[in-house]
Parts: structure tokens; sequence; C-alpha cells
């Protein structure tokens, strides 16, 4: 049986997704729905569940299981717009609901390896693979389990992969590359009269230890929030790092370090920034709409 430290499997297999965050003017809250109308979804609720002891009893009157098929690897049709998956011979799918899986393929792909890492939301660095797909299916989309050299390192998800295209695989944790990212300063200042501007200015610096015997490639990824409003101000400052990449993925305010880092060495990132808006307003910070 693999094993895996209890908090290393807790986190995942990859590095957390930095999602943009936009700087907006507090609103007043929203008033609370209507009395009433809590209480016909509570009426319509009663109905429902009243309904679920007769589902129970047809649950239980259902015949047992059919004992699970032998699982075999599928063949590969594919054709110009379409790829079908044929399992020999008979397959067996469980009328009560729950899932089965079947063996679809196997493939063996050589990835192009990197740390990555989003110390703002966790300070662990992550091995990421990175693939292309060429073969002339598709990889069909769903739940990963990674395993690395035998031992389960956590779960992930997929999305379609198209033939020809490329995707990134979280491997889990690498404890040789150690991430550790600090406030260095903030600084705010307390507006005396009506109609100051008041500001918020950050800055955070990043240091990357590569401990293993051999250079790694790392990506880094933060952020800064953005604004929507002309009122709200957002700038970057002269002392951080110039990023390789600016919105990857077109999230708005992510930023990418990308770098070699030989055995042994360290390598620091500043990131710095200032919020600007007017000081009779309240500010707030809420995840960007898709």
């Amino acid at each position: 049986m693999s094993r895996c430290p209890s908090r290393r499997c807790a986190r995942g297999a990859a590095a957390p997704e930095v999602t943009p965050q936009r700087v907006a003017f507090a609103e007043p809250p929203v008033p609370p729905p209507m009395a009433r109308a809590k209480s016909a979804q509570m009426q319509e609720f009663g109905a429902v569940g009243g309904a679920r002891p007769q589902a129970a009893d047809a649950i239980a009157a259902a015949p047992a299981a059919l004992a699970p098929a032998r699982e075999a690897i599928a063949d590969l049709d594919a054709a110009a717009y379409s790829a079908t998956f044929k399992i020999a011979g008979p397959a067996f799918v469980p009328g009560d609901g729950s899932a089965k899986t079947f063996p679809l393929s196997s493939r063996k792909l050589e990835p192009r390896l990197t740390i990555r890492a989003a110390p703002a939301l966790d300070p662990t660095a992550y091995l990421e693979a990175h693939i292309v797909n060429d073969e002339e299916a598709p990889l069909l989309p769903g739940q990963l389990t990674v395993q690395r050299d035998g031992v389960f390192v956590g779960t992930s998800r997929i999305a379609l992969v198209a033939p020809g295209d490329a995707a990134d695989f979280g491997f889990g944790a690498d404890d040789m590359v150690k991430v550790m990212r600090v406030p260095v300063k903030r600084k705010e200042n307390e507006p005396t009269w009506f109609g100051q501007t008041k500001t918020d200015a950050r800055e955070f610096k990043t240091s990357v230890k590569n401990l293993h015997g051999f250079p790694v490639s790392v990506t880094i990824v933060d952020q800064i929030p953005f604004s929507e409003n002309t009122a709200i101000t957002v700038e970057t400052l002269p002392q951080t790092t110039p990023p390789t990449e600016k919105q990857p993925g077109d999230k708005r305010g992510v930023l990418a370090w990308s770098f070699d880092l030989p055995p042994n060495e360290t390598r620091d990132i500043r990131l710095a920034w200032r919020l600007k808006w007017p000081a009779e307003r309240d500010i707030v910070l809420e995840p960007a709409p898709h």
C-alpha cells in the first residue's frame, strides 16, 4: 500500500491557482430575502422530503448489484471529427446510480519538468510536468490520481486536452526547493481633510532556494490587485523585479517569474505596489468575475 504524509496528501498535487483580484468601492449590503419566500422554500422542501421514504423503499427493493466486469483496455477508432473507444467484450454498469470506471488507454509521455509555486497562497514548491498530447485522440477530462516514484502524492483534475495541445500536471511537493514569501514594508496614510487621497503601499520578498545537487527550472506566480474604476488607481513600484510574463492565461494582475536556479543557490523576487483612492470611500478586494 502506498502512503504519504497526511499533510502532503491533503494539500494536493499541484500549486494553487492564482486568480485575479479586483479592488472596488465597498457597497451597502443587499437586504435579506423576504420571509414569505423563505417559508415557501421550506414548504417545497417539506413536500420533497415527504417523498423520500418511498424512494428509500424502491432502493431497498432493487436487486443486488451485479458482479464487476473484468476490466480491459479499449481499442481506439479515431476519425476526422470523432474518437471512439471500443471496450473488448461485454461491460456491465450498475443501475443504482453509482459510478463505474473503465480503463480506456495507457500512454507513456515524456514531460518537461519545472518547479512551480504560488507563495501568496501556499509556500510549497510543487513539481510540475508539461506534456504535449501527440496522440490521435484527446485526453478526456476528469480527476487524476497522482503518483511519483510509486508513491501517492495527491489528486488533481485534467481538462480536455485535444490532439496537439499541451497541459500541465502537478506531481506533488518538492521538499528540496524552499520558498518563502515575507512582507517587507507597508505604508498607509491617514488623510486629515475631506477630499484627500488615501494610499496603501505594500512590498513583498519571495526567496527560492534549490537544495538539489542539480539545477531546476522554477516558476513563481504572484499577483497585484487591479481596478476597473478610474477613481481607484493601482501602480507597480520600481523596486519590483521585472516579471517574465504578465497576465499569464489572460489573468489580470497576475505575474509570473521563470528562471533556472543552480544547485545550492537562492534567488530573491520583489513585488511592490500602491493603491490610491478617495479618502471618503472604503474599498474591498473581491474575486474578479470569469
